[in-house]
C-alpha cells in the first residue's frame, strides 16, 4: 500500500468521524433550541438518507438495488435489519442524545462492541478471557465517572438517559453483528439504504415527517440537513470510501474518536465544562475500545 494512499485513507475516515460528531451535535441543537423530537428526526434521517444511499448504490454498486428481495432469506434479513438493528440503532442513539446530550450518547453507544462480546460467550458457553473482563470493568468504571462526575451521589446522566444510552450500545451490537452475511453478498451501500428506507416505515407510523412539532426556519432546516445529508448519506459513502485505501480494523479504531469530537465540540456550542473525572471517564472507555479493537 502506497503512503499517500493510506494518507487518503485515514483522511476519509477521519473524516466520516468527524461529520457523526458534528450530526451528533446538530441533533442535540434541535431538541434543545428548536423543539423538535427524536422520535421525527428519526423519521426524516431514515427515509431521506435510504433515499441518497439507494440512488447511491444505483449508481456505483454493481448489483440491481432490488436483488436482495429475490431470496426470501435475505429478504427476511434485511426486514430484520432494518428495524431491529438500523431502526433501532437510530432511535435509541438519538433519543439519548434527546435526554442527555450527545458527547454522552457517543460515547455510550461506543460500548456495544462488549455485548458483541457477552453475545459470543453466551453462544460458545465460555467466559471472556481476563484480559476482555479486565477491558470490561475499566470501561464500567469509564461509564461510572462520566455519568457520576465521580461521585455517585452527584449524577449528572439521569436513570432513564443512561438506559437508552445501554439500549443504543445493545443496538449497535446487533446491527454489528446480525447483517454479516448480507453485507458480504451485497454490500454496505445497497444494505444500509434498504435498512434506512424500511427502517422508515416503523419510525414514520410512530411519528409521521410531514407532521413537524418543531420550529422550521433557515437554521433549523441546516441542522436538519446536517444531520441527514452530512451525517448520514455523505459520511457513511465517505467511510466505505475509505476501506478502499485503509483495512476496516483501522478505519473503526479512528472512528472511535467520534465521542472525543463530540465533546470537545460541546464545549463552545453548549458551554458545557468538562471536569476532570469527566474527561477521565471519556479517555478510559475510548481507550479500552481502541485496546478491544484486537480482540474482535
Amino acid at each position: 500500500m502506497h503512503s499517500n494512499e493510506k494518507k487518503t485513507g485515514i483522511i476519509f475516515a477521519g473524516l466520516a468521524a468527524t461529520l457523526w460528531a458534528v450530526s451528533g451535535i446538530s441533533g442535540e441543537i434541535l431538541f434543545n433550541h428548536f423543539g423538535f423530537s427524536a422520535e421525527w428526526l428519526v423519521s426524516v434521517r431514515m427515509f431521506v438518507a435510504g433515499v441518497l444511499l439507494l440512488l447511491a448504490s444505483k449508481l456505483t454498486g454493481p448489483h440491481s438495488i432490488f436483488s436482495p428481495f429475490k431470496q426470501r432469506r435475505d429478504f427476511l434479513a434485511i426486514l430484520v435489519f432494518s428495524i431491529l438493528g438500523m431502526y433501532a440503532v437510530q432511535y435509541t442513539y438519538f433519543k439519548t442524545i434527546e435526554l442527555s446530550s450527545a458527547s454522552f450518547a457517543t460515547i455510550i453507544q461506543y460500548t456495544g462492541p462488549f455485548f458483541i462480546i457477552i453475545y459470543e460467550a453466551i453462544r460458545a458457553k465460555t467466559l471472556p478471557n481476563r484480559k476482555t473482563l479486565f477491558l470490561m470493568l475499566l470501561t464500567l468504571t469509564g461509564v461510572f465517572l462520566i455519568v457520576s462526575n465521580g461521585d455517585i451521589s452527584q449524577l449528572t446522566i439521569t436513570p432513564i438517559s443512561l438506559l437508552w444510552g445501554i439500549g443504543s450500545a445493545i443496538s449497535l451490537a446487533f446491527y454489528s453483528v446480525q447483517p454479516r452475511n448480507i453485507l458480504k453478498q451485497y454490500g454496505s451501500l445497497l444494505v444500509v439504504g434498504w435498512g434506512m428506507l424500511i427502517g422508515s416505515i416503523p419510525a414514520n407510523l410512530i411519528q409521521p415527517f410531514w407532521q413537524t412539532a418543531g420550529t422550521l426556519s433557515f437554521g433549523s432546516l441546516i441542522h436538519v440537513s446536517t444531520v441527514i445529508i452530512l451525517g448520514t448519506a455523505v459520511s457513511y459513502f465517505i467511510y466505505l470510501s475509505s476501506l478502499k485505501y485503509i483495512s476496516s480494523s483501522l478505519a473503526s479504531i479512528l472512528t472511535a474518536f467520534e465521542p472525543i469530537f463530540a465533546t470537545f465540540l460541546s464545549i463552545p456550542i453548549f458551554h458545557t465544562t468538562l471536569t476532570l473525572a469527566t474527561a477521565l471517564g471519556f479517555f478510559i472507555v475510548l481507550g479500552t475500545i481502541l485496546l478491544l479493537q484486537k480482540v474482535l
